[in-house]
């Protein structure tokens, strides 16, 4: 398994900005997986909306 980072943008109406990027990591074996994994955390957002921005290698 690779670790890959996950950037998001987390939409929030409240902040003056709009809202903030955040991060997470991801187990996969390849981008491709990590790509589908890091786009089933944005389609399992409960609340507010998180748009995926990008998916990278680790290191």
């Amino acid at each position: 398994m690779k670790t890959y980072i996950a950037t998001y943008y987390r939409h929030n109406p409240q902040l003056s900005s709009g809202g903030y990027q955040t991060t997470r990591k991801i187990e996969a074996v390849s981008i491709t997986s990590a790509r589908k994994k890091a786009r089933e955390i944005t389609e399992g957002c409960v609340y507010g909306s998180l748009e995926l921005l990008g998916v990278e290698k680790e290191g």
